[in-house]
């Protein structure tokens, strides 16, 4: 038995040893590429900071190969679902002909924090911090105009501040493009019950899919997070299970490399930010915001005069935002310029779809020049 526990303990002391030293060299490797991601580049900029936006402190990072280029803001989409962990080395592929700033909406990613926690976000709360934003942004880079660009909810918080404020952007793009909810959920339940004909189980969820606001109006909001909880078995097949880690960019690698994110900073934003239980998510700040039947205040339905360049980029089978819905409105759009394209595959695709985003957007800033 003394030699057995003999044994035991060399093995274990060994383990020990090589897991310490994987762990260490693991450090050493992450700490070099984060200082080769944290480079400037010569005549650009990369400057990450946290802005004071109506009492919250906000994090963005600024970078760009040439300060004399136009700024394109980016909007993650949500509401609060920030991507910063990794799209940087998304951005950085547009950063030849924009300086590009990613920004952390309130209370989400990098602008997470203890002490700002708790208090529940709500839209026009973010339509004042957008506008705030894109103040500091003109004034801190010199700029008259920035262009926008939005991922998802993104998209629609950008439309709402073009629309409102058109002199202060001198351009539009559009990734996974929300228009109006009851529209979107009218159309996927109309497709649904086409595609479950013959699953009944799924056709009787597909059934049970408002599409009416008056319903929505008179549920709380914990009945509707209900609602799309009960939805999920559909939307997961409808929709599939496309991931962050579906295209050409390894996100992986970059968020272990990510030059701004600190191990803290992965757990905040994995862990302490994100709900990890039903009941968590009732509490989550965004909670209202991500519950069926509360967008109707953000809704682009009937909006259609956009005075700056109007540009959509979505995926072909993107069920999230739904093809039909996006390209009637796009139909009906008046703007100096529009532009309507489509990549291959579901509602994250228009970023990661990266090589084929980027010629997208140097395209269309050929056009901006």
């Amino acid at each position: 038995m003394k030699k057995f526990f003999k044994v035991l303990l060399k093995i274990l002391k060994w383990t020990s040893i090589i897991l310490a030293s994987l762990i260490i060299v693991f450090l050493i490797v992450r700490f070099i590429g984060q200082k080769v991601n944290n480079k400037t580049p010569d005549g650009g900029i990369n400057e990450t900071m946290y802005v004071d936006i109506n009492g919250s402190k906000q994090w963005i990072n600024i970078y760009g190969q040439d300060k004399d280029n136009p700024v394109l803001l980016y909007l993650h989409g949500g509401p609060g679902d920030s991507t910063s962990f990794g799209d940087y080395k998304i951005l950085r592929k547009l950063s030849d002909v924009y300086t590009v700033v990613n920004w952390d909406q309130r209370d989400c990613g990098k602008s997470w924090t203890e002490e700002q926690n708790g208090t529940k976000v709500t839209y026009d709360q973010l339509m004042s911090d957008g506008r705030e934003m894109t103040k500091f942004l003109r004034e801190h880079l010199g700029k008259d105009k920035i262009t926008l660009m939005g991922m998802s909810w993104g998209s629609t918080f950008g439309a709402n501040l073009v629309l409102d404020e058109p002199e202060y952007y001198d351009a539009y793009i559009g990734l996974s493009f929300y228009i109006d909810e009851i529209e979107v959920l009218s159309a996927f339940k109309e497709k649904a019950l086409e595609d479950t004909k013959n699953d009944p189980e799924l056709h009787k969820i597909a059934e049970s899919i408002i599409t009416e606001q008056a319903v929505f109006d008179s549920m709380s909001t914990d009945e509707r997070i209900d609602a799309a909880l009960s939805w999920d078995p559909l939307f997961d097949k409808m929709i599939g299970t496309e991931s962050y880690f579906s295209g050409d960019v390894n996100l992986l690698s970059a968020a272990v490399f990510n030059p701004y994110y600190s191990i803290s900073d992965f757990y905040n934003v994995f862990v302490k930010a994100s709900p990890q239980s039903i009941d968590e998510l009732r509490e989550y700040p965004y909670s209202e915001l991500v519950a069926y039947g509360n967008r109707k205040s953000v809704s682009l339905s009937g909006r259609y005069d956009y005075e700056v360049p109007f540009y959509i980029i979505i995926g072909d089978r993107d069920y999230t935002v739904m093809p039909s819905v996006v390209q009637d409105y796009y139909s009906k759009v008046s703007a100096p310029d529009k532009g309507y394209y489509e990549v291959e595959g579901g509602h994250f695709m228009p970023m990661l779809r990266s090589e084929r985003l980027s010629e997208i957007i140097h395209e269309i800033a050929e056009k901006q020049k």
